[in-house]
């Protein structure tokens, strides 16, 4: 009996041993170019969509609706570089000497807050229910294999923003498929259809029946109760209340409470604009900033991108200055890429 219960013993020793957690292999490194403005020490703004390029990158559809780990970007400045190896700096305006600064990079992304993930969750849902109404009415399923939920960041990503495309180390744009960005159609008290397209941060685009896009999370503020201010109401005669000074020998009851009613009945923030509103914080937030140095490089570490979503703005001494941007996603269990669902 003692032999054979050491005999399976190992033998479940075993089986266990051979299990082994794999990985899916994944490309998780994406390289873009960006060049800066003509007018040296102007401040330009570029955006990119992780989830489009992984997907063509990788063959297989990243969705966008989940937050992005990224591990590390690096920035490369190719005209300081190549200044260093030119003996007139004549050629290259704006700069002086090779000890200054190259430029200024800043990343930045929608917060992650819960006031972003619901006005996502409440865009994404609205798109789920007006396919599976339209849908009823086919009486069947007629959606496509990459059927996917696509927002911009903002407003000015969609209207003439510039998306960067990544490139291999020979310069060479990765060939995209089609990454539609997600329209909704509402009538909006009109005799025809008003088609929008959606973003996370900033005002709605277009007047109402005729909206060129609208901005989940201000449309999401609009759309809640709230709560109120000045709670709870207190009668502005408690202080001077019979019975509460009956104990109060030294008037200092009066302050205390005079201090209570003061304080404390108003929340501490904006009531009625939302972080990510027309008229709060409608920008990205900075997630990581940087100088460059003098040789031209510099690198910021890891930061969680909302659906994938990024704006590099840049700043460079030197005109037309192009910046070679590597962005390093961290690996993980979403398809061999670390995004978690919003």
């Amino acid at each position: 009996m003692a032999n054979k219960t050491k005999s399976t013993s190992k033998a479940k020793k075993s089986r266990s041993g051979k299990k082994s957690k794999t990985t899916t292999p994944a490309n998780r490194y994406l390289r873009y170019e960006l060049t800066n403005s003509s007018t040296p020490g102007t401040e330009t703004s570029h955006y990119i969509d992780l989830a489009r390029d992984l997907s063509a990158l990788n063959r297989r559809l990243m969705r966008q609706g989940r937050a992005y780990h990224v591990k590390r970007v690096s920035i490369v400045s190719s005209n300081t570089i190549a200044a260093h190896n030119v003996a007139d700096l004549s050629q290259f305006p704006g700069v002086t000497n090779f000890t200054q600064n190259a430029g200024f990079v800043s990343v930045s992304t929608a917060g992650d807050g819960w006031v972003i993930r619901e006005a996502w969750k409440r865009g994404f849902k609205t798109w789920q229910e007006q396919q599976s109404h339209a849908m009823a009415q086919v009486g069947n399923d007629v959606r496509g294999t990459w059927n996917d939920f696509k927002v911009y960041l903002t407003n000015d990503m969609r209207s003439g923003g510039t998306v960067l495309t990544p490139k291999d180390n020979g310069g060479n744009n990765l060939s995209l498929g089609e990454w539609g960005y997600t329209q909704l159609v509402s009538s909006d008290g009109t005799t025809s259809a008003d088609n929008f397209y959606l973003h996370l941060l900033g005002d709605h685009s277009g007047g109402a029946g005729s909206r060129g896009a609208v901005g989940l999370v201000k449309s999401y503020g609009e759309s809640r109760a709230t709560v109120r201010a000045g709670t709870p109401e207190v009668p502005t005669e408690t202080s001077d209340d019979p019975l509460v000074n009956v104990h109060d020998h030294g008037t200092t009851f009066d302050e205390i409470l005079n201090q209570i009613e003061i304080y404390g009945d108003e929340p501490p923030y904006d009531i009625d604009d939302y972080p990510g509103s027309d008229g709060n914080f409608a920008k990205p937030q900075v997630v990581q900033q940087t100088t460059l140095g003098a040789d031209g490089r510099a690198s910021v570490g890891g930061f969680t991108a909302m659906c994938g979503l990024l704006e590099i703005e840049t700043k460079s001494p030197i005109a037309d200055d192009v910046y070679s941007v590597l962005v390093e996603l961290a690996p993980g269990n979403y398809r061999g890429i670390a995004a978690d669902v919003i």
